[in-house]
């Protein structure tokens, strides 16, 4: 019976270890702890902030530059969770020093303009393709010449 007891305490043990073990940054080599998420990759500060200022500069501000579909949508994707990450981040509650905060800032800054840079190219792309050479706007008006 003693032994029953024994091995309870160890698995209730080891359920508890490792449900309080931290989730580490996927950064090879890194081991700290992560605090945010891009991509399924999970990041510590100080990786987050390098990664999303390597992204964000080859990001590019019209969609139509992209290579194809497909990475215009990556690039959506990621400037949506680079702006809810560091927007999350950023709070003081998470303790981190003012400099990680102010790198933070400026990398939701950046991805919301980038947001909003593209979110116009694509408006315009979106009423070009509507009033092009064969729309019914356009035979309408040719019709009322």
């Amino acid at each position: 019976m003693k032994e029953d007891s024994d091995e309870k305490v160890t698995l209730n043990e080891e359920t508890e270890l490792s449900a309080r073990k931290w989730i580490r940054c996927d950064t090879p080599h890194c081991g700290n702890p992560a605090v945010g998420l891009l991509a399924l990759k999970f990041y510590c500060v100080g990786h987050f902030i390098s990664h999303c200022y390597e992204y964000l500069e080859r990001c590019n501000c019209n969609p139509l530059k992209d290579a194809d579909v497909v990475t215009s949508f990556s690039v959506d994707r990621f400037l949506q969770q680079c702006i809810t990450q560091a927007g999350e981040l950023v709070r003081p509650i998470r303790g981190f020093d003012n400099l990680d905060r102010a790198r933070l800032l400026d990398i939701f800054l950046w991805a919301s303009d980038l947001v909003a840079k593209r979110s116009v190219f694509k408006a315009e792309n979106v009423a070009n393709s509507q009033s092009g050479p064969y729309s019914t706007e356009r035979f309408k008006k040719m019709g009322a010449d």
